[in-house]
């Protein structure tokens, strides 16, 4: 593997996107890698499309995808792969998650995997801040809620895979660029590894060390929007169903 597209989609990031394209860029200097940067600006409302253009004029390995409206994650990423030139792909989040197995993943796909994926629930996982909070315990009850839908609906074996954590890479499949992905907002990851599975694909996943971040899509209060995610999980497990009973 000579060649990597990095795909990064980003949202109101206007504090913190530009150190974490240059503390990017720094890390891939210290492989030999060509590389394409892909970032998606999600119809952001604060200056984060213009922080991206100020590095942009100075480098031109970075391509920026604006959108003019907040579309989702999931509609954010597949236009970045469509965008992309390269076989293999890394998606990573803009506040670079779990950076310290960045390497670890490039390096996996370079050994023949064709997807590769930061794994919490691995059994070498740790989890830092175990301190005890309201949050916490909703975080984990809304994971547990995904991993049980998905173990019951479609045989997806969550206790060992982790679907949502913001790093992974993968080889292009045949047609990828074109496949129907049913997910705008939220649960792109599960399709892919859904579909790498079906595929029967080499995959691996990674042990990491984490914080349970705040900075989350899921909120506490949000009844509402927490109701949309549930639903937009609901439409992507029917479709899967329908797929496997169609095949």
């Amino acid at each position: 593997m000579k060649y990597i597209s990095i795909i990064i989609p980003t949202y109101n990031d206007e504090r913190i996107i530009k150190n974490k394209i240059i503390h990017l860029i720094k890390r891939l200097k210290k492989i030999k890698i060509q590389y394409e940067i892909i970032i998606i600006n999600d119809g952001s409302n604060d200056s984060t499309k213009e922080k991206i253009q100020s590095i942009q004029k100075k480098l031109n390995c970075i391509s920026l995808v604006n959108n003019t409206s907040n579309q989702g994650k999931s509609f954010a990423i597949q236009k970045g792969i469509k965008k992309s030139k390269y076989n293999h792909v890394i998606l990573i989040d803009s506040d670079l998650p779990y950076f310290s197995r960045f390497i670890t993943v490039i390096n996996l796909l370079k050994k023949k995997y064709d997807f590769v994926y930061i794994n919490r629930r691995h059994h070498k996982s740790k989890i830092i801040n175990k301190n005890f909070s309201l949050y916490k315990i909703f975080r984990f009850f809304i994971g547990y809620l995904i991993s049980l839908l998905l173990k019951i609906f479609i045989s997806l074996d969550t206790k060992s895979i982790d679907t949502q954590a913001g790093l992974k890479g993968f080889k292009k499949i045949k047609k990828i660029k074109s496949y129907r992905f049913i997910s705008k907002k939220f649960f792109l990851d599960i399709e892919l590894i859904y579909l790498y599975s079906k595929l029967k694909k080499k995959i691996i996943s990674v042990p990491v060390s984490y914080i349970i971040s705040k900075n989350s899509t899921i909120n506490i209060f949000s009844f509402k929007k927490n109701f949309f995610i549930l639903c937009e999980l609901l439409k992507v497990i029917t479709s899967i169903i329908l797929e496997k009973k169609l095949s």
